[in-house]
């Protein structure tokens, strides 16, 4: 079997969550959404810090849509656990760390959140 060449994905968690953005894998080009699903009883316990996730009540939702001429084709909608490799049509996607500071929920500021994620081309 071939190992695949992941390329980081630009998140940029001290920005926030939800979270868009554009990206071109090869000649085609991609829209990713993610978000953070959290109960509210762990956001009322106000953690001090970051949360390492995916825990229960709280994880992270990742969509996937090709752009094509007739419109968006949904490749892979998710929730994410770290360290599984999704296969999305053409696409091949993994994460590393997914750590979030509630305070990055709706708002931005440097507050420890870091989510590292790949994309390769299967």
């Amino acid at each position: 079997m071939a190992t695949l060449d992941f390329f980081q994905l630009p998140i940029n968690a001290d920005e926030g969550l939800p979270q868009a953005f554009r990206l071109a894998v090869g000649d085609r080009l991609y829209q990713f959404r993610l978000y953070a699903n959290v109960a509210e009883e762990l956001l009322n316990a106000a953690p001090t810090g970051p949360i390492d996730l995916p825990i229960p009540g709280a994880f992270l939702v990742l969509r996937v849509d090709r752009e094509s001429p007739t419109g968006l084709v949904t490749l892979l909608q998710r929730k994410l656990v770290l360290d599984h490799e999704y296969e999305a049509a053409e696409l091949a996607l993994t994460f590393r760390t997914m750590r979030l500071d509630p305070r990055n929920l709706n708002g931005l500021g440097a507050f420890g959140s870091q989510i590292v994620g790949g994309v390769a081309r299967r």
